[in-house]
């Protein structure tokens, strides 16, 4: 690509207009130009392909030098020798024809359709080192482009300012490079506050992005804990100098994370059961000990405080009667039966410099997963609030599961809150699931980086929110897009518009591939099967 206007150092950019490269022109089609589209006649060499980022080259109404960035949003031939009746016409009749091919014939041409994205205007500041050196101006396209007006490839550096993208990499989240070219896609750190979605169908990149993103995380020191219930990240935690933690084998959450209702829903018995006496009695202490100790005092508690405060209050709330206190006795002593209920985890002594804690949930029901979700949300909101912890991500796999459409699931509510206020307290979330369709609407429209991958049409219909500025005919593609290739959107502080970008290549291993069935010698053919 030809460097025809590249920044340099000094946040100037010189000119080289000998060197530009004509992709096509600007022509009156179907409506257009507007300031938001255009249509464009492609040069026969040139072989623009979706999703390319070019330039128009033109003057605003003050005569000054601009750019209207554009995307290709689709393609198509005009050539009415091979139209529906000349193709009839000539298998029914085979006589040669022989006509002018793209070039030169007058008929013959190829056009595509492209939406504006920036407008560009320069500033001269003079010559430096023979070359004319100018400020830019970036902001939204307020001059209407013009039939006619040639269609430029333009730098790399040039994309990237106008995108937003940091402009090193030390300064940004190194994602990939936008799909079918080498300009790299760097996001910028603040993204990290802002809450990230990853989707896409089973084998198409996601789990292998949440990775990359990893690396990026560490690389820049922030802090991550992730809910792994199908190991994705175990060895990339390795990799990282991580912890991998598996609930009930050296780590345990304390019972003083969990809300009432949280209590309740682990206690194994029918939903109708769960709002008797005994069931109150329960809550009742719990919330008691809420208060007395972790509102009051700072500190923890486990199941016997739970069990004495069972017996302590009984009396009070006239729920003193055998009926009801010693079921509620019982029912409060079998939360010992789960395994990961015990101590708490000395989060404050482990997140530090960067750490990632892998919480390898692999084996545990989706009950468990909920649960010990949320009690881990619970422990990190309240060691932020209170300045004790380093900024952390959150960050979970199977979302869908975690924080279902449904408001009576614990870790769909308390994940809410992260998602509404977690950047004030210095709290991430990452959130990646092949079923946005059952996630929670009000977290998923919270979570303002996006990168879809392909994803089944019925999928997209759940995210339609969420594709930014995206246009259509891109949107149609998601669907089949290759493996490993995603639509980056956001809101305007993260990405300014939706690129499709290929993800880079992993430092990490990764972990959690689909097995290969066939890979095995021990597989043989059908005895009927063809060789």
């Amino acid at each position: 690509m030809a460097n025809i206007y590249k920044e340099s150092s000094l946040g100037k950019v010189t000119v080289t207009e000998d060197h530009e490269v004509v992709i096509g022109q600007v022509i009156c089609h179907n409506g257009t130009p507007t300031t938001s589209k255009i249509c464009a006649r492609i040069d026969p060499a040139q072989h623009p392909a979706p999703g390319r980022i070019y330039a128009v080259k033109g003057r605003n109404p003050g005569g000054e030098k601009i750019l209207i960035l554009v995307r290709v949003e689709k393609m198509w031939e005009h050539n009415p020798h091979e139209d529906a009746l000349s193709s009839n016409i000539n298998q029914v009749i085979p006589i040669e024809i022989a006509y002018a091919k793209e070039g030169q014939s007058t008929v013959i041409y190829r056009a595509f359709e492209a939406d504006t994205l920036e407008e560009i205007s320069f500033i001269s500041n003079g010559k430096r080192n023979g070359e004319e050196e100018l400020s830019l101006n970036i902001n939204n396209v307020t001059t209407l482009p013009r039939s006619g007006w040639p269609i430029i490839e333009v730098s790399d550096e040039l994309i990237s300012k106008a995108l937003e993208l940091a402009p090193d990499p030390d300064l940004g989240l190194d994602i990939g490079h936008i799909h079918t070219t080498n300009i790299p896609v760097r996001l910028k750190r603040d993204v990290i506050q802002t809450h990230l979605f990853i989707c896409g169908g089973i084998g198409r990149g996601k789990s292998y992005a949440r990775g990359v993103i990893a690396e990026e995380y560490w690389a820049h020191k922030i802090c991550q804990i992730n809910i792994d219930p199908m190991g994705e990240m175990v060895e990339a935690t390795k990799d990282l100098g991580g912890m991998n933690i598996k609930p009930g084998e050296g780590f345990t959450l304390p019972l003083s994370a969990l809300q009432a209702a949280d209590v309740v829903d682990a206690i194994p018995g029918h939903a109708r059961s769960k709002t008797t006496n005994i069931f109150s009695l329960i809550k009742y202490a719990h919330d008691k000990l809420l208060d007395e100790k972790v509102s009051k005092l700072g500190q923890e508690f486990g199941v016997n405080d739970l069990v004495k405060k069972i017996e302590d209050v009984a009396d009070d709330i006239g729920y003193g009667a055998k009926g009801t206190l010693y079921p509620a006795l019982l029912k409060a002593k079998s939360l010992s039966n789960f395994k990961y209920i015990g101590d708490p985890f000395d989060w404050k002594t482990h997140l530090q410099d960067g750490k990632i804690i892998n919480i390898d949930c692999r084996g545990y029901s989706v009950r468990d997963l909920r649960l010990i979700t949320a009690s881990i949300a619970r422990d990190i909101q309240r060691l932020a609030k209170k300045r004790e912890i380093p900024f952390v991500v959150f960050s979970m796999d199977e979302a869908h599961l975690i924080a279902p459409n449904d408001d009576n699931v614990v870790t769909t509510q308390v994940l809410r809150e992260i998602a509404r206020i977690g950047r004030h307290y210095r709290i991430g979330l990452i959130m990646t699931t092949q079923s946005p369709a059952d996630m929670d609407k009000s977290i998923l429209k919270r979570l303002l980086t996006r990168m879809i991958f392909a994803i089944e049409s019925d999928q997209l219909q759940a995210i339609r929110g969420v594709f930014s500025d995206a246009p259509d005919e891109i949107i149609k593609q998601l669907p089949k897009l290759p493996k490993g290739t995603c639509l980056l959107t956001g809101v305007s502080e993260t990405i300014k518009h939706a690129t499709l970008t290929k993800v880079r290549t992993r430092k990490t291993t990764v972990g959690g591939s689909t097995p290969n069935v066939f890979s095995s010698d021990k597989r043989r053919p059908f005895p009927n099967k063809e060789k």
